[in-house]
């Protein structure tokens, strides 16, 4: 027997000597991860090697490596390269792609939003203009809305047709003197409401006005690597269904126990990240699912801190023990691997989004930095940029190519509103600077400030719908 198989290794070396040439024409070949346009052992060695965490593969690589199809890159993808190589087995021509975004002119730029009256409003107006500069503003105070219907519990419910591409604002107002804040509108954006605040601005709540059923939540707990247990919150939308052809778009968000409402106690509230992506899936978004992360609580500081380096004197005592590597590595290793191993989840980068506010803004940031083959977006919203001096992340980001093209999409936003915001707000400008002048691509991140907007929930709920829709390009 192990005369046989040494004669077979043998057979199948030789064999790999001459390449197989049947991809040559310009795109790569199915199983191609060198891009040699031949198709040889060399691209078993270099799967082996990424499945060992050797080398990562970009989002072209992960594509090309998958030869069975099964969704994800591993041993069996090189030894079905191996049997080809031999000549005892076969692959098709070309890669099989996962469903992607559809391209922006499938998807309408007119969209249908509402406005539920619930503070009785004697008329409702819905002004909309551009944050971007040179674009035109509509005339104060806007279109007047007209009665859409009447909601359950009473509410009349107002509707206007927003065309996205050319406004990205909007603020509803009585014409008398009160307003909303100026709030994010798109494509992952089609319910609004009065959520809190008096007299002139007041906050407002989003939620899907699509007639969904709101999806599924499971709550589970994984064991951190401390030995406690972590709460986990998964939410599929009411059409996900585990045996669809479908690889599903996810989103892992750090602080979880903010994020739905049945799980917030505070004046704040949650993120209400469900509206935001049933609404963009209804007006155009692939299917995703939601992976709420928890906390740690009194860990938190600690947890949602990478060591990269000493923090500033100010804020040595707050945050003198930083064990994010810890927590990264439980996101991916844990968490991911979890989520994918059970639900119908995509393993591309594209696919995948890590994101947080504050501390786990600052967190997201450093997870997807490093593990830039698993996530291609970061949404830091308010992050904790400010912690660490500019030789600091000078020191740290000189390890990574910024002009890459693997490198994630990066969605950076701060208000300035109160003191923390503004403690916040000079770190969160310098990191984008410190990005651009490195050669990140400037289509790649976004610097998103709101001045007036201050340090909770209630305004990263508002900033949510935009982040999402920014990073999935909707």
């Amino acid at each position: 027997m192990k005369k046989s198989i040494s004669i077979f290794m043998i057979l199948l070396i030789l064999l790999a000597t001459f390449s197989v040439n049947a991809y040559s024409t310009d795109n790569f070949g199915n199983g191609d991860v060198d891009r040699s346009r031949n198709l040889d052992v060399r691209d078993a060695t270099l799967i082996q090697k990424h499945c060992a965490s050797i080398v990562s593969f970009d989002a072209e690589q992960l594509l090309l490596g998958d030869v069975d199809l099964n969704g994800s890159v591993d041993v069996k993808d090189a030894t079905k390269i191996q049997k080809v190589a031999a000549g005892i087995d076969t692959l098709p021509q070309n890669p099989t792609t996962q469903p992607s975004t559809p391209p922006k002119s499938d998807i309408p730029d007119n969209i249908k939003v509402y406005f539920s009256n619930n503070k009785n409003w004697s008329n409702v107006y819905c002004y909309l203009y551009s944050s971007s500069s040179g674009l035109p503003n509509q005339k104060w105070p806007g279109e007047k809305l007209t009665n859409y219907t009447t909601n359950s519990v009473g509410e009349k419910v107002y509707s206007a047709t927003v065309d996205v591409s050319k406004y990205d604002r909007v603020i509803f107002n009585n014409n008398q003197g009160q307003q909303t804040v100026n709030t994010p509108i798109n494509k992952a954006s089609s319910g609004f409401f009065i959520a809190s605040g008096s007299g002139n601005k007041m906050l407002p709540g989003t939620y899907a006005y699509t007639g969904a059923d709101g999806g599924k939540i499971l709550k589970t707990t994984l064991t951190y690597s401390t030995g406690y247990n972590k709460k986990i919150w998964i939410w599929t939308p009411a059409d996900y269904s585990p045996n669809s052809s479908q690889k599903y778009q996810t989103l892992y968000i750090l602080d979880g126990q903010n994020l739905f409402d049945d799980d917030h106690s505070d004046s704040y509230g949650g993120w209400q990240v469900t509206d935001a992506v049933e609404s963009m899936m209804s007006n155009g978004g692939r299917g995703m699912i939601i992976v709420g992360i928890d906390n740690g609580n009194a860990k938190r500081d600690s947890e949602l801190t990478p060591d990269i380096g000493a923090v500033l004197p100010q804020y040595q005592n707050e945050f003198s023990s930083r064990t994010g590597k810890a927590f990264s590595d439980f996101v991916v290793n844990k968490v991911m691997t979890y989520v994918q191993s059970n639900y119908n989840s995509s393993t591309a980068p594209q696919d995948n989004a890590i994101i947080g506010s504050s501390s786990g803004g600052l967190e997201s940031f450093y997870i997807g930095m490093e593990h830039k083959d698993k996530f291609g977006h970061i949404g830091a919203l308010s992050p904790a940029f400010a912690l660490f001096s500019t030789s600091v992340w000078n020191t740290y980001l000189s390890k990574y190519s910024m002009s890459s093209a693997d490198m994630p999409r990066i969605y950076i936003y701060n208000g300035n509103g109160d003191s923390v915001e503004k403690e916040l707000y000079q770190g969160t400008c310098n990191m984008y600077s410190k990005l651009k002048s490195s050669g990140y691509s400037t289509s790649k991140v976004t610097l998103v400030l709101e001045e007036d907007a201050c340090h909770n929930e209630a305004y990263w709920r508002i900033i949510f719908p935009e982040m999402l829709s920014w990073c999935f390009e909707l």
